[in-house]
């Protein structure tokens, strides 16, 4: 009886290279590592609705609710895992001492190369990657209104319907990115996991400094 519900914990997954705010989270004791791999939210984020998935993927499965503003970088979980939401300034005060979020260095243009960890993988539809705007304030938590409304990247299986086509749907292990040329200094990316089978994407933000 137990059955479903133990499979469905078992289907997810976190980025392990480079250090997400998730891995910082698990560095400072605030969160375990099952729940940085469950920053799960609706997939239709920047949208703030649930509905289909855009076309040519009308067929997959519709998107649960987006993350609401405050609430991204965790996938919409307003628990413990609230954390990877927080400002340095919110981030001191949980822990009682001074602390900003580390920043990964980068250069403007450059090749990212991200490796993710899964239990056991759900159908993928694919990734998206999304960054702040410049002049983005970040004493304040990230909202939509902080990125820029198009994402920077998009790595999707074209084929449709899914269920056709599930066994060529993998979630990769290892996939790389092209940052944007014209960033200078720090930004935050989130990154998202698109499943094909289920409502959700699951979350990932980095802090990075572009030199």
């Amino acid at each position: 009886m137990n059955q479903p519900q133990a499979q469905t914990q078992l289907r997810h997954g976190r980025v392990i290279s480079p250090a997400s705010r998730g891995a910082v989270a698990i560095e400072q004791g605030l969160l375990g590592a099952w729940q940085v791999n469950e920053m799960e939210g609706g997939k239709n984020f920047p949208a703030l609705v649930a509905g289909p998935f855009p076309a040519p993927f009308e067929t997959d499965n519709p998107s649960d609710v987006p993350p609401a503003d405050g609430y991204i970088l965790s996938g919409g979980k307003t628990d413990a895992r609230d954390c990877v939401n927080f400002t340095a300034a919110e981030m001191s005060k949980k822990l009682g001492r001074p602390f900003s979020w580390p920043l990964l260095n980068v250069a403007p243009g450059q090749t990212l190369e991200v490796k993710w960890e899964y239990t056991a993988p759900h159908t993928t539809r694919g990734y998206r990657w999304l960054i702040t705007k410049d002049g983005w304030d970040p004493q304040q938590r990230i909202s939509r209104a902080q990125l820029e409304a198009q994402p920077f990247f998009e790595d999707f299986y074209p084929q449709v319907p899914y269920y056709s086509h599930s066994a060529e749907l993998k979630a990769k292990i290892n996939h790389a990115v092209k940052l944007p040329a014209n960033k200078t200094g720090h930004h935050v990316i989130v990154l998202m996991w698109i499943v094909a089978n289920t409502g959700n994407a699951f979350y990932q933000a980095f802090d990075v400094d572009f030199k």
